[in-house]
This record gives C-alpha cells, sequence and structure tokens, in this order.
C-alpha cells in the first residue's frame, strides 16, 4: 500500500451530499413507518373470511377459534356486577322514637276529638259524621263512622286504648320507608285477647292509618354499598384454545357469542381506513422520536445505511415477536423478552438512543396488547432497568446481571398493577415466574443476537471485543512470538488507556481492546522498533538514510491495517491503528535528515516523508491512546527518578498534541484531558516506580 492510502480511504469514504441523506433518510422513514404499521395491523391481514351474524342468527356452520385467546367478557363481567349490585339490601337509618311517639299523642288528639263530635248534642248524625270524615289523617269509611258514632262509652274508650297500644307495639321497632305494609300486616296478631271481636277491623283500620315510617331510605349509603360491591368484581376472563368451537352449525348466536367472534376479529369485514390510520400514525410518531434524537444528537448515523438497516430491522423484529406473544392476554405474554432488545443496542448505540427504543418499543406493545398500561409499564421498566445496569466490560456477568435487573423490575411492576385486583397471592406464582423467565431469555437471546451481528456485520459489539481480546488471538500471538517488546509494550499502554477511559466515562472496553492491536503492524519489521532490541545492541537503522527509515516506522500503520483486514477486524478496531499516531512527525528522522540536508548545503525537499499519514483521532478513546502511547514511551525512554519528573513527561507529551493540532476532532474537552493526565501520572507511578526524592538526594546524586 502505498503512502497516504490509508489516510485516503478513510477520508473518501461515499459520504451522500445533502439531497442524498435526505433521501437516505427519507427511504429509512418510509420503510421503517410500512414495517411498524403492518405489524401492528398483521392479525386484520391474518384473519379469515368475516363472518356477517348478529344476535339471534343461525351459525352457518361450526365456528371455530382459529387462535389462543383471552379477553375480558364485558357481557359476563356487566351481569356479574348487575347480580352483585342487586344483592345489596336497602340501608335504612336507625329508627327514629320520636316519631312513635308523635304518633300516639296524635292517636290520643283524634281519640279526643271524636269523643268531643259523640258528645256535641246541637249536632245531628249527619253533620257529626262529616266532622269525623273532615279528620286529614284517617280515611273512614262510612260504616266505620256509623260504627263509631253508635258505639257506647265504654266500647269507644275500649277502641281508644288499644288504638294507642297497637302504635306503641307497633312503632317501638324499625318501620321502613316504603314498607310500612310489612308492620300493618302484623297487627292483627298484637290485638289484645280481651278485645271484642267486632270491634276488631275498627281498630286495625284507625291503627294503619296511624302507623307511618320512624325509618328512612339513606340512598347515599346504599349507593356507597353497591358501588363497593360492583367494584370489587373483577373483569371476568374468557379463554378459548385453538380449534375449540365456539358455537355449533345450526344453534342461534347468543350475545357471549357475538362478544367472542368480535375478540377474534372474525366479524370485521376488512381493514377500515380508521384501523390503518391509527396504525400510520401511531408508527409515524415512533418514527419522529427516534428520527428527532438521530438528526439533532448524532448526525453521522444518518449517513450510514447498514447502521440505521441494522436498527430499524432489531426493532422491526422485537415487534414482529411482541405481536405473536403479547396479544393473547394470558401469562405467557410476560414472556416477551424486550430487556434483550436493550441489551443488543447498548453495546454499539449507546445508552441514550437505546433507552428511547425502548420507551418507543413499550409504548407499541401496550397498542399491541389493546391499550395496556401494565404490559407497556413492565416492558419499559424492565428494558430501563436492564440497560441502567448494563456497561461495556469484559466479563459475560454484566449481561447475566441485567438479566436479573429487568426481571425484578418487571415484576415489581406487576405486583403494583396485581395489588389493587388479587387479592389471592396464588394468583401472582405464575404471571411472576414467566417474568423471571423472561429475564433468563432476554439475557440468552440478547447474547446469541450479539454473537451473530459481531460475526457478519462490521460493528463492534461487546462479545465481539471480548473475544478479541484474548491472548490466543493469531495476531496476539503473533506480535507475542514475532515482537515480544512490542507486545509489553501494548500491554502497559493498555492499561494507560483503560485507566483514562474509565475515568472520562468513554468506551474502557473498546479502547482496550484497539489499544491490543494498534500496533500489530510492528510484527512485520520488528527489529526496526527500539522496544524489541536489546539494550547496547546494534541498531539496524544505522545505515540506512534517514528516508528509508521513516518510511518503515511509517510502514507499520499499513501494515497493521493489511493484517486487520486479513483477520477481519472491525472498523472501530481499525481506526486505532491508522490514527493512534495522527499525523504527527517522526522528530528524530526528521532532525537527521534537515542535518544532512544542511550539511550539504541544501533544504530539505520533501519533509512530509517524516510525518504520519494520518487522520488526526476521531474519537475520545483513539485520542486516548494517542497521548498514552507517546507518554508510556517517553517515560519507559526517560526514566523519570521522581514523580514530579513523571508529571513534566506527561504534560509535555499532552501539550505537543494539543498544539500540533492533533486532537481537535476528538471529542476530548479540557476537563478529560486533566483528567487524563491524572491519571496516566498515577499509572506510570506504578508501572515504573520512580523513587521519593529526599532531601539528602540533592546533595549525593549518586546515592541509590
Amino acid at each position: 500500500m502505498n503512502s497516504g492510502t490509508v489516510a485516503d480511504a478513510k477520508q473518501h469514504q461515499w459520504q451522500p451530499g445533502k439531497w442524498g441523506r435526505i433521501a437516505l433518510a427519507g427511504l429509512c422513514g418510509l420503510l421503517f413507518i410500512a414495517g411498524v404499521s403492518l405489524i401492528l395491523l398483521l392479525p386484520d391481514f391474518l384473519a379469515r373470511q368475516p363472518y356477517q351474524l348478529q344476535a339471534g342468527d343461525v351459525a352457518p356452520e361450526d365456528i371455530t377459534a382459529p387462535r389462543d385467546i383471552t379477553y375480558i367478557s364485558q357481557i359476563e363481567t356487566q351481569s356479574a356486577r348487575e347480580a352483585a349490585r342487586a344483592g345489596v339490601s336497602d340501608i335504612y337509618d336507625p329508627a327514629d322514637a320520636r316519631i312513635g311517639r308523635q304518633q300516639v299523642r296524635k292517636a290520643r288528639q283524634i281519640k279526643d276529638f271524636i269523643a268531643d263530635v259523640r258528645a256535641d248534642t246541637f249536632a245531628n248524625t249527619p253533620l257529626k259524621a262529616g266532622y269525623l270524615n273532615a279528620i286529614s289523617h284517617l280515611s273512614l269509611t262510612s260504616e266505620e263512622i256509623a260504627l263509631l258514632l253508635s258505639t257506647d262509652d265504654a266500647q269507644f274508650e275500649q277502641i281508644g286504648r288499644e288504638i294507642v297500644r297497637l302504635i306503641e307495639e307497633a312503632m317501638s321497632g324499625p318501620v321502613r320507608e316504603g314498607r310500612v305494609n310489612e308492620v300493618t300486616s302484623r297487627l292483627s296478631l298484637m290485638v289484645s285477647s280481651d278485645f271484642p271481636e267486632p270491634l276488631i277491623p275498627l281498630a286495625l283500620s284507625l291503627t294503619s292509618d296511624l302507623v307511618i315510617p320512624n325509618s328512612t331510605l339513606n340512598m347515599a349509603a346504599t349507593e356507597e354499598a353497591r358501588l363497593q360491591v360492583v367494584a370489587d368484581i373483577s373483569d371476568i376472563k374468557s379463554t378459548l384454545r385453538q380449534g375449540e368451537v365456539i358455537v355449533r352449525a345450526g344453534d342461534l348466536v347468543d350475545e357471549l357469542d357475538m362478544e367472542a367472534l368480535i375478540a377474534l376479529d372474525l366479524t370485521v369485514d376488512q381493514l377500515s381506513w380508521q384501523d390503518v390510520a391509527r396504525a400510520s400514525i401511531t408508527s409515524l410518531l415512533s418514527l419522529v422520536m427516534l428520527a428527532t434524537y438521530i438528526l439533532v444528537l448524532n448526525p453521522p448515523w444518518a449517513r450510514k445505511l447498514g447502521l440505521l438497516l441494522l436498527l430499524m430491522g432489531l426493532f422491526l423484529a422485537f415487534l414482529l415477536l411482541a405481536q405473536f406473544m403479547v396479544p393473547s392476554q394470558d401469562p405467557t405474554a410476560y414472556l416477551f423478552p424486550g430487556a434483550a432488545l436493550g441489551l443488543v443496542l447498548h453495546s454499539f448505540v449507546g445508552v441514550e438512543f437505546t433507552v428511547l427504543v425502548m420507551i418507543v418499543l413499550a409504548g407499541l406493545v401496550g397498542y399491541l396488547a389493546n391499550g395496556s398500561l401494565e404490559m407497556t409499564v413492565i416492558t419499559a421498566v424492565g428494558g430501563l432497568l436492564a440497560v441502567g445496569n448494563l456497561r461495556r466490560s469484559a466479563r459475560l456477568g454484566v449481561y447475566f446481571r441485567a438479566g436479573v435487573a429487568a426481571a425484578i423490575g418487571g415484576a415489581t411492576a406487576l405486583v403494583i398493577f396485581y395489588l389493587p385486583t388479587q387479592t389471592d397471592p396464588s394468583r401472582y406464582i405464575q404471571p411472576l415466574l414467566f417474568i423471571a423467565l423472561n429475564g433468563l431469555f432476554s439475557t440468552g437471546i440478547a447474547l446469541v443476537l450479539l454473537f451473530a451481528i459481531g460475526s457478519i456485520t462490521d460493528l463492534t459489539t461487546s462479545l465481539h471485543l471480548i473475544d478479541l481480546m484474548r491472548p490466543d488471538h493469531p495476531l496476539q500471538r503473533k506480535l507475542q512470538q514475532m515482537s515480544v517488546g512490542t507486545y509489553q509494550h501494548t500491554l502497559e499502554v493498555a492499561n494507560l488507556v483503560e485507566a483514562a477511559a474509565e475515568a472520562i466515562h468513554a468506551d474502557s472496553l473498546l479502547a482496550r481492546v484497539g489499544t491490543l492491536y494498534h500496533d500489530i503492524g510492528k510484527a512485520a519489521n520488528p527489529g526496526f522498533f527500539i522496544e524489541n532490541r536489546i539494550e547496547g545492541g546494534s541498531d539496524p537503522h544505522h545505515n540506512l538514510s534517514p528516508a528509508a527509515s521513516a518510511h518503515i516506522i511509517k510502514s507499520h500503520v499499513q501494515d497493521g491495517v493489511k493484517l486487520a483486514r486479513k483477520h477481519r477486524l472491525p472498523s472501530q478496531i481499525v481506526d486505532f491503528i491508522i490514527e493512534h499516531h495522527g499525523t504527527l512527525p517522526m522528530l528524530y528522522f526528521l532532525n537527521e535528515a534537515q542535518e544532512e540536508a544542511a550539511a550539504s548545503g541544501s533544504e530539505l525537499r520533501d519533509p512530509s516523508e517524516y510525518y504520519y499519514d494520518g487522520p488526526i483521532p476521531h474519537s475520545r478513546e483513539t485520542a486516548i491512546l494517542m497521548l498514552a502511547d507517546g507518554c508510556e514511551s517517553a517515560v519507559r525512554a526517560n526514566k523519570p527518578a521522581t514523580i514530579e519528573e513523571i508529571e513534566k513527561i506527561v504534560k509535555k507529551i499532552i501539550q505537543q498534541r494539543i498544539d500540533l493540532h492533533q486532537l481537535d476532532a476528538s471529542g476530548l474537552t479540557l476537563s478529560d484531558l486533566k483528567v487524563i493526565q491524572d491519571t496516566f501520572v498515577r499509572a506510570l507511578k506504578g508501572m515504573y516506580h520512580p523513587r521519593i526524592k529526599y532531601p539528602e538526594d540533592e546533595e549525593t546524586p549518586s546515592a541509590g
């Protein structure tokens, strides 16, 4: 590969223009909307020819369930609630004793009035009958009036006493509003045994008129009791298994049969425009949320067709899986491994976008579950906790911990929704078991997908990086066998890079693995690099011109890229190889060439031969490698005796890279550089163990 080829290949990758980016974004957006809409409408496409039936029609054939389904039966639920409501008796206020006493006083007043009418010598019988008929509290017949006027005084007194006694006894207990007849119907059983038989009907008639309610209906308490008993009735779910007969041929279709047919979408004629519009609007809203993040916060992603297609494919695959698992509304819906999507995406698009994707997926899962807030929350909580507990690490155990977090989060959300409606703890067991299995399935599915994606794409997944970090990888073995010094240098630099990446919250796993491969090109000519030579041994550059030496040193980048391509290393790892020297000068050979040119009385014709081809680092991780590589080499070469000398070397190397504009595209901030500098000093102190400089050392420098 000629000089500059690597940098040119890096810099001249296809970059679509403005209209190209718009067309690419539009195409991906249309594909996304179409895919999501088709999945949301899938049950309508797969539904068989609908039945044009109504309640009361005769079934033309045996109608069976085309799939398993558990649905809420509104008819059975409403019937159960109405029955429970009807079973609640009216609630009455306690009996008011004052009303009974009032009626007794009223009976005595009426008795006294009748006695006065009977004793009136100036009124004839018709006039007296008129007076008695005018008593508003009594409804006397002409026969009863005649009997009251014709009885002797002794019998009249006996009637009056009996009426008062009957009222007192009848109203000693509750006389409920609207149920007075229940009390008056028992008055005949309360009549005294010595009361004259002919006068009993008259006494009962007068008493019945004066017995009134002393306990009124409490409508508020009654309604509250009925509402409570209705609230205690949970939704009644009906379950049909695939192939189960709903209604047999020749039978009348009743309301319950129609409800089952509607739940199975067996009565729907065809897709309505409302259904299509609803699915399309939902898809468009999902796209807007995801596209806004990409276009505003990560515009470069819009140019990566492969990445966009992979993201879309994974999302649609999980949404399709949800379509087959979630709408059943039975406990198996809790097995939907939505968290696996978050575990996969986190590996190569980061936390922020993954969180957004999980929120969108959770909303669509709720859509598929007929607007179930429960399924939305369980999917969201499980996925977000899984992502929150995952970080790029060299240990697979983090994925299992993330799966456990997803299970715990989903189980907690389930309990929150079950507590108000499910009082029987045994009903929690099966759903909680399925959610626990969900966490395990999510982890397993995520690991399988990460392995597959890492094997067939150029994306660096955590599993792929863990595999590349193995010391028995062919390229690592080659470096160990051909360039022992370089391999040792690589390990020491990798420790520096990993520590600094963790300190500034960069991708420490990617940074370490990229560092392990950044110098693999030195295996082609190991003896020309100082770390592979024995101290005091011959220098292979001694008989070479500065230009030839510079070419050999610079070629380790091109040789490394060749090896990386041959062994199919991901592009992100290749970036560490071609960016770790940026466009830095090889000062030793540049100075040597300038001195030779000056000695011959000429000027150096092409200084670019003594500069690396670049490009400069375009990520925080490759920039950290550039700094760590320079600092480790300088400290190893200068053998500092004190911590202060290490600090001086590290500060000098970092400042040089800044002055030479090597960090302009890296994304590192000044605060990041300060943290990196401090991290390097601490790590290098531990690696090279400089002596503490005691006061007497200044007087006896040869000591130690």
